[in-house]
């Protein structure tokens, strides 16, 4: 812990920047008390790890869940100093009894109260999602930075998340999507920007890296994103995707498949228009090349040319697909804007864009022409390397 109060009720801080020689005479004349249960606490001065607090017996359960490494206390004081630089009003581990929670750092911006969670350390998804609700509900806005040694590698212009990794994927109606990281020992933020799934665990994505000093509270909760999504790499992960899930008959892909073949159908002759990148999709866990045939499937193939259909059709039958268990979705409790419905509009507007649908409305769309599928693999081949220059 970095904060305790003393005998007569005063909190020290030790995200401040006291002196070892000041910290050594309160240890020696002061006596601290934990802000939540109430327990004795020692200043440990330890030579390798930051100045911190530890109780000198069981720890409250509030404090107890979670052993703090040296990165995290680390993480938390820099983080806090960076926001007393900027002139925001600011507490290290301010307790709140009304949900019986110690954000990391509390403040205030813009006349609004943030919850800040250095988390360093995989939790529960669970209890992840039951302290951002508690958070909430007590009119915090809950502000969740991963530690920075948890980047994950960028390779070929993926990157590989898990469903943890995406809990802390925050949304906002001009950003559709950024996962941020803080590294204390570099003193540096990670932004991956603008994740769009090709598989259940990898996305295409660009990371950006800026040193503490060069970032602002404003830019951190409205960052400015860049990168662009290089279509001829998408061409080639899809087919990947496409070998991951046809490849092997015993693969847990056999009920698509199955359905594949009822419907007179091949996974490796699939037009282009289905397996589209959408910066809505990490509201779904399925491949898109598989969700995107169900939308084909439940909708697209059973309608005339001329026929209407909305965003709220492709979705229900998304819903439908999920209690049948064809088809997985991803928890993004903040990011609000990710939603199943967001992603099937978006992938009706791509194939509006693309001559197959006509827009009719902001949710409404009139089908122009049936998908052409190719009859084998050279044609499809061919079809998809004309989609994708044309496209580009």
């Amino acid at each position: 812990m970095l904060t305790a109060n003393t005998k007569k009720g005063d909190k020290i801080c030790l995200a401040n920047e006291y002196t070892r020689a000041t910290l050594e005479y309160w240890r020696r004349s002061e006596e601290f008390f934990c802000p939540m249960c109430g327990g004795r606490l020692m200043i440990k001065l330890g030579e390798k790890r930051i100045f911190h607090f530890s109780h000198m017996s069981a720890a409250c359960l509030e404090s107890n869940f979670e052993k703090e490494s040296a990165y995290h206390l680390a993480g938390k004081k820099k983080l806090f100093q960076w926001l007393v630089r900027q002139n925001i009003p600011a507490a290290v581990e301010q307790y709140d009894p009304r949900i019986r929670q110690r954000p990391d750092i509390t403040f205030q911006y813009e006349n609004r109260c943030y919850a800040l969670e250095f988390q360093c350390s995989t939790i529960p998804e669970n209890l992840f999602i039951k302290r951002t609700e508690n958070y909430l509900q007590a009119n915090y806005i809950p502000l969740w930075i991963l530690g920075g040694s948890r980047v994950p590698a960028h390779i070929g212009g993926t990157v590989t998340l898990s469903g943890f990794d995406y809990l802390f994927l925050q949304s906002s109606s001009g950003s559709p999507g950024v996962i941020p990281y803080f590294c204390p020992e570099l003193g540096l933020f990670s932004f991956i920007q603008n994740p769009m799934p090709c598989s259940t665990a990898k996305a295409f994505a660009s990371i950006k890296k800026i040193p503490l000093h060069q970032v602002s509270l404003n830019s951190l909760l409205s960052p400015s994103l860049s990168g662009s999504l290089d279509l001829n790499q998408w061409q080639k992960s899809l087919e990947r995707s496409k070998l991951a899930i046809g490849g092997n008959p015993k693969s847990a892909y056999k009920p698509f498949l199955s359905e594949l073949y009822n419907a007179g159908l091949n996974v490796f002759l699939l037009p282009p228009e289905i397996g589209l990148p959408g910066y809505f999709a990490p509201a779904i866990s399925t491949f898109p090349v598989i969700w995107q045939t169900y939308i084909y499937l439940d909708l697209l193939a059973k309608k005339e040319p001329g026929s209407l259909l909305s965003t709220g059709e492709a979705a229900a039958g998304i819903y439908r697909r999920v209690e049948k268990g064809n088809i997985g979705l991803r928890r993004l409790p903040l990011a609000k804007e990710m939603s199943v419905e967001k992603a099937a509009g978006e992938y009706l507007e791509m194939l509006a864009a693309f001559g197959v649908l006509a827009q009719r409305g902001e949710r409404e769309f009139l089908l122009q022409k049936e998908l052409a599928f190719p009859k084998n693999n050279a044609e499809q081949s061919s079809m998809a390397e004309a989609f994708y220059r044309k496209y580009k």
